[in-house]
């Protein structure tokens, strides 16, 4: 799942956080990874700490005293001394209640909609021995995937890619597939009940806000089912497009179930 290289790096910054007494969490692909196999490896890990930006120089500053080193037009990339690359997002309290950080150097805004989950639904992680992260759970990481694509929807494609494995291999080996909630759904095809349970999941502990956002996506990614008729299922791509459709249907479902709606 890491390199030592990484789990190296990772151990030492884990290390300068509780020198800050700074909760810590594992977000991104390299948290699903944790949890479902997304059939690839993520070459950077994004990380998130429990500071506002006064304390988070103060910090940076510790990480390069031990060899750290900060990308300076992408603020929130850091190269750890063992070449890793960490992606480092400071969301303290003040952070989280503005629900956006700006970067002092760069400008650079990024939305903290939904960061409060990382640190109240986060779970403790063994990657090897010593080595313990708190990681967020998959219904938190496609919450933050999802805003973070409405956010800034050219440069965050990558997301979308994440979000379609995650439709498709959420709770595959649970028996929750096979759940009464999932029967009654009425589903297209049980292949989509893994989107159905992310919905639910992700429903469950979204706030109003977050709802909208979620609501805003799935209008924009979806089509009406005039176009999904029409959608070749002979032609490659368009089979995959409509089994997108279909796993946001899903999701959709799912969503709407959790809230009662």
């Amino acid at each position: 799942m890491l390199t030592p290289a990484q789990l190296e790096d990772l151990a030492q910054l884990h290390g300068v956080a509780e020198q800050f007494e700074a909760d810590v969490a594992i977000i991104g692909a390299a948290a699903l990874l944790c949890f479902v196999d997304l059939g690839r490896f993520t070459r950077d890990i994004d990380l998130v700490v429990a500071l506002d930006l006064e304390d988070f120089t103060a910090f940076a500053g510790e990480l390069r005293t031990r060899g750290w080193t900060q990308e300076s037009r992408r603020e929130h990339r850091w190269h750890g001394p063992r070449d890793s690359i960490i992606d480092l997002l400071p969301a303290g309290p003040g952070l989280r209640r503005a629900k956006r950080i700006v970067w002092p150097e760069s400008e650079l805004e990024m939305s903290l909609v939904g960061f409060e989950h990382v640190f109240t639904r986060s779970l403790p992680f063994s990657f090897a021995e010593g080595i313990h992260y708190r990681v967020a759970p998959p219904p938190v990481i496609a919450l933050l995937k999802i805003i973070a694509f409405m956010d800034d929807q050219y440069g965050r494609k990558k997301d979308l890619l994440d979000l379609t494995e995650l439709f498709r291999r959420y709770e595959t080996a649970s028996d929750r597939i096979f759940s009464d909630d999932v029967f009654a759904a009425e589903l297209e095809e049980i292949d989509y009940a893994n989107a159905f349970l992310l919905g639910m999941d992700v429903g469950a502990i979204a706030a109003d806000e977050e709802v909208g956002i979620l609501g805003a996506f799935l209008q924009a990614q979806g089509i009406s089912d005039e176009e999904l008729l029409g959608l070749d299922r002979e032609d490659m791509q368009q089979r995959e497009a409509s089994r997108f459709q279909e796993y946001l249907r899903a999701f959709r479902k799912g969503i709407e179930h959790s809230r009662g709606s």
